[in-house]
């Protein structure tokens, strides 16, 4: 009686190993998707390599508009207000924190992601950028739900984001 049912539990598991093959191939597929996109992105010309001293390098970006440089830039633990959008390079959006249309929102660079928070120290007030983040300075290989939207951000995910310094904040002493 007891090899019966294992015997009928069999083809439910076959099927439940055949789904979790299914979607390892379509999580491998995103990822060599997402890789291809990047490295695309780390060829044109229009786009540089940003290099920075507080980390590694590895976000891509692309100057939309340049804003007029004091020699200020914001420190890893500065606050700054921006406007952002991010989406997939597939073009899918995932965050709207702030549309490049509305109010700018407030944000601490050491509470954003590492390619993000990387971007914003080189950037100058007035400043808009294009930029692609690798998973390994985003969100990594886990998969991970955006509590603004809700949005399921997928492993592996390469991040663009279209950015736009406001204001460096300037708390009193």
């Amino acid at each position: 009686m007891k090899k019966e049912k294992y015997l009928l539990l069999l083809p439910v598991l076959s099927l439940f190993f055949a789904a979790c093959t299914d979607m390892e191939e379509l999580d491998e597929a995103w990822k060599i998707a997402n890789e291809d996109a990047y490295l695309k992105t780390a060829a044109d010309a229009n786009f540089k390599e940003l290099i920075t001293t507080s980390g590694p390098s590895g976000v891509y970006y692309k100057v939309i508009k340049s804003g007029i440089s004091t020699g200020e830039f914001p420190f890893q633990t500065s606050n700054v207000k921006v406007r952002y959008e991010g989406f997939f390079y597939d073009g899918t959006i995932f965050d709207v924190g702030s549309t490049l249309k509305d109010e700018p929102i407030e944000l601490s660079l050491s509470e954003t992601i590492r390619g993000f928070s990387f971007a914003l120290q080189n950037m100058v007030v007035g400043d808009k950028w294009e930029i692609w983040i690798p998973y390994n300075l985003g969100y990594g290989a886990a998969n991970y739900t955006n509590s603004g939207s809700g949005q399921v951000i997928k492993a592996y995910s390469t991040l663009v984001f279209e950015i736009e310094l406001v204001e460096i904040i300037r708390y009193p002493k």
